[in-house]
């Protein structure tokens, strides 16, 4: 299959080439990883997500008309078709690690950026004025009100959606913490050579640190020079896909 069939079907960020969503940007640096070319679908409402996912969930990922979905398949798939450079380490034990640093991204880390995002009165006012506000009529009047709706129904009564802002900034800045303790003695997280785990740990940090948005949790990954020094890293091999802004440069 040629490699310009591939197409990622996912949520634009503030630009039309960036993203909001982690998984998606899990994605993008997995492709980006392995070098392959492909093209972006922007969708522009919820309701068109079902035309590629009946579960109505992005990250999509198009061989050709055959869709793969949810970021985590999406990267196995791409490691069976394009197996170089790899993403998964060979040594079973540093496989083992980073599929669980992955969930840990996926299943923990995301959900304390998402709470941020949607549930903090002040952010969802700043993604409203710098992205939902920009929809088209009536959209612009929709679309916040349901997709806030959807987020506060999938946190209800589970989580972060049982917890105050305050435990949520706690938690995450001890998450930001213990990640940092971890890179301080190794230059990836699963094994001698970057992985999977490394590319779903960055895409979540990568969106904490878009200012735009969640201006405290930018400044609070900023406090973590090791995290930083390896995000620049990862970076060299797999280019963000968020809105953050550049890294400052490592002493």
């Amino acid at each position: 299959m040629p490699q310009s069939e591939l197409r990622l079907v996912q949520y634009s960020g503030l630009q039309a080439e960036t993203t909001m969503s982690p998984p998606c940007g899990k994605v993008h640096m997995a492709l980006r990883f392995k070098g392959l070319e492909y093209d972006v679908v922007n969708l522009g409402n919820p309701g068109q997500t079902k035309r590629y996912n009946p579960r109505g969930r992005v990250p999509v990922l198009l061989f050709g008309e055959e869709a793969v979905v949810d970021s985590t398949d999406i990267l196995d798939t791409l490691e069976q078709r394009f197996p170089s450079p790899p993403m998964n380490p060979s040594a079973p034990a540093d496989l083992a690690r980073a599929r669980i640093w992955e969930d840990w991204a996926d299943e923990v880390l995301y959900f304390y950026g998402a709470y941020l995002r949607w549930c903090c009165p002040e952010n969802f006012a700043r993604l409203k004025a710098n992205k939902l506000g920009q929809l088209p009529f009536p959209l612009r009047l929709i679309i916040p009100y349901f997709a806030k709706r959807m987020v506060h129904k999938r946190f209800h009564g589970q989580g972060v959606g049982l917890k105050s802002q305050e435990v949520v900034h706690r938690e995450l800045r001890t998450c930001l913490e213990s990640l940092e303790t971890v890179l301080q003695d190794q230059t990836w997280l699963a094994g001698p050579e970057i992985s999977r785990g490394d590319l779903a740990v960055a895409a979540v940090i990568d969106q904490l640190r878009v200012e735009t948005l969640t201006p405290w949790s930018a400044q609070q990954v900023s406090q973590f020079p090791a995290i930083l020094a390896w995000l620049q890293k990862v970076h060299q091999k797999a280019p963000c896909a968020s809105d953050a802004g550049p890294l400052p440069e490592s002493s």
